[in-house]
């Protein structure tokens, strides 16, 4: 069932083992992180606009093995969508970069735990769990891992005119001295046989 949450301090192992459902929204300028991240010419609601989160808990009990206890694992599924205001790399203009993940967590006693966790499950994330759990900072993580590694349009509006080259409007280099001025050009040769023939 649904139930209301403290963002900041919730008890995660009970969430979880009751099976717990829970969703909102939480507004950009509550994650420090992602205000840092936002470009500068971002709209000035930018810090007003929200995340929308969806999370449920679960426990499942493993068989055990000859001589041992049965062992319960936690889990967490969290999924968030949104969007974040960033400068594209291509063209510089500011732009809006969708945000949409959902990852499943196995909830652990403690960070040795989940350090010491193996890593061959691709599906899974390991978290240590809290009485005092803040998932405000994990929300922050599942967006800033999102992130594309170099922001862009999917079509830029527009070419910044630092990136323009060539014969489009850009200005050619000057030789380093007049020896290199007029040193002649290594495909003139091939330029005059062309013209022969």
């Amino acid at each position: 069932m649904t139930q209301p949450i403290d963002l900041q301090a919730f008890d995660l192992f009970e969430f979880c083992r009751s099976s717990g459902s829970a969703a909102g929204e939480i507004a950009a300028r509550e994650l420090p992180r992602i205000i840092a991240e936002t470009s500068a010419e971002a709209p000035a609601s930018a810090p007003d606009e929200v995340f929308r989160y969806t999370m449920s808990g679960s426990a499942h009990d493993e068989a055990a093995e000859p001589g041992k206890p049965a062992r319960r694992r936690l889990f967490l599924d969290l999924a968030v969508q949104g969007g974040m205001w960033l400068n594209c790399q291509r063209c510089l203009a500011v732009y809006a970069e969708p945000i949409s993940t959902a990852t499943r967590f196995e909830v652990v006693a403690s960070e040795a735990e989940a350090d010491a966790a193996p890593m061959d499950d691709d599906e899974i994330d390991v978290i240590a769990g809290s009485r005092r759990f803040d998932l405000l900072a994990l929300i922050e993580d599942e967006i800033l891992l999102s992130l594309p590694v170099a922001p862009k349009h999917e079509v830029c509006p527009a070419v910044h005119e630092s990136l323009v080259t060539g014969a489009d409007g850009s200005v050619e280099p000057e030789p380093e001295d007049e020896q290199e001025e007029k040193r002649p050009s290594p495909f003139a040769a091939l330029a005059s046989l062309k013209t022969k023939h």
